[in-house]
């Protein structure tokens, strides 16, 4: 499979646009246009994006180009979407872009056990609370959301959208049955909506002060 390693983490469903211009992946994006295959994208965990060495985690999301661009000096704007995860097995000679074997994670319906719907009732009465809290932060307010039923789709549907760096988010894409993933995914919401809580009250008292001091 050709692999881009990237400083962020991709989960199923979640759009990507990329800017390619390094020549290697240049090569790797003309041979996916003719074949209509996918590529995978992996958290770098050591290295750098450009220039190759870079040394990968060892869970990633294949992703699917959904439009592609041809600009100026043959480098490409492309737009991705991530589709299954996958593990790495093994880098592979590159091609030139990296190549390496995977295997797909299978995601099967899990049991519907009593700690499965506790974590995903928190999950789902948590994240609407504190995304419309990180929102207010930058005076913009949220439509209700209709959040995903089966729990890897919920987990995959929120988890871009939080504000973490990407070694946590790598975390939750790592797991794999659901109801860890879940039951991780309701521990970071709970420490995200106490802090975002905490932010909004210094937000909302540096506004008001700074309201009042003009009057």
């Amino acid at each position: 499979m050709p692999l881009f390693p990237l400083r962020t983490v991709l989960f199923p469903g979640m759009p990507l646009p990329l800017r390619i211009f390094e020549d290697r992946y240049k090569t790797m994006v003309r041979e996916l246009l003719a074949s209509g295959r996918e590529f995978g994208v992996i958290l770098i965990r050591e290295g750098q994006e450009v220039g190759g060495g870079a040394r990968p985690h060892r869970v990633g999301t294949l992703a699917r180009i959904e439009d592609a661009t041809e600009l100026p000096g043959g480098r490409f704007a492309i737009d991705t979407r991530g589709t299954r995860r996958f593990r790495l097995q093994r880098m592979l000679r590159p091609r030139p872009y990296p190549y390496g074997e995977i295997e797909i994670i299978d995601e099967p319906s899990p049991a519907n056990t009593p700690q499965l719907q506790h974590a995903m009732e928190t999950v789902r009465t948590t994240f609407p609370l504190y995304f419309r809290l990180a929102l207010s932060l930058s005076d913009q307010w949220a439509q209700a959301l209709k959040l995903p039923v089966r729990p890897h789709e919920l987990v995959d549907f929120i988890a871009p959208w939080l504000q973490l760096e990407e070694e946590p988010k790598q975390r939750l894409l790592e797991l794999e049955a659901a109801q860890d993933r879940v039951a991780h995914l309701a521990e970071v919401l709970d420490d995200l909506l106490l802090r975002t809580r905490e932010e909004v009250e210094d937000h909302r008292r540096t506004k008001y002060r700074a309201i009042g001091s003009g009057n």
